[in-house]
């Protein structure tokens, strides 16, 4: 709740320090709808910056240039070529500025809610949607039969630890568009990847053992548009 009035209470500020300045004669050609979508973009950005949480900071940037280039007098740039270097950055940014990569680093972040929106979840057929946040989900099941995960302009980590697959296997079905999702996923467990990419990465990460021919398997099936997929064996 109090994330929630600090955004709100933010965007109104901004909102009656913009409808001042668009009387001046610098932003005198920026209509209201634009100065609205303008400073609750911008919200979002002061948002994402506080928990680094880069994707959201770089794609609204890229629609604030969209929306203002003419009324400022900035130079006109390939709408396609602005977005794909906003996820370009987005990614570096997430490189240089990561979170790390131990286990116990994401357990303590989320127990003290330091970074995201933590949240345990019992259910042996998940289904996650995260849209313009960040947020780390621990997957409980006893028979996972099958899982939907989406993420649209932000950032969703999965730990998988705490579930059992169905004996012939399960499948999860994943839809990724401008934003980035990590699977922590057991290293006994067999993998299978069937990702459709645009203009996007999957990465998979080294694991220490080779799964037996008769360990669970978990077949990974959707689509990445613009941005990245990780798959990290715990």
């Amino acid at each position: 709740m109090k994330n929630k009035n600090w955004f709100w209470g933010t965007f109104f500020i901004l909102l009656a320090v913009s409808i001042i300045a668009i009387q001046t004669g610098d932003f005198g050609q920026i209509g209201v709808l634009s100065l609205i979508i303008g400073v609750f973009l911008s919200v979002i950005i002061i948002y994402n910056l506080v928990k680094l949480n880069f994707f959201g900071v770089f794609f609204p940037m890229a629609f604030l240039y969209m929306i203002f280039w003419k009324p400022l007098g900035l130079t006109h740039i390939n709408y396609w070529l602005v977005i794909l270097s906003s996820v370009l950055i987005s990614i570096g940014f997430s490189f240089i500025f990561g979170r790390g990569h131990h286990k116990d680093s994401f357990h303590h972040k989320y127990k003290t809610g330091e970074e995201f929106k933590s949240e345990s979840i019992d259910d042996n057929n998940p289904d996650v949607s995260v849209r313009f946040g960040s947020a780390g989900k621990y997957l409980h099941a006893d028979n996972m039969q099958s899982g939907k995960f989406k993420v649209s302009f932000g950032e969703l980590e999965l730990f998988f630890d705490q579930v059992q697959l169905k004996p012939e296997g399960t499948e999860i079905f994943v839809d990724c568009s401008f934003g980035s999702l990590i699977l922590n996923i057991p290293r006994q467990w067999r993998v299978k990847e069937n990702i459709h990419v645009t203009l996007g990465e999957v990465k998979k990460g080294t694991r220490p053992i080779n799964p037996a021919e008769d360990s669970p398997k978990l077949t990974i099936s959707g689509t990445l548009q613009v941005g990245s997929i990780e798959i990290r064996y715990i």
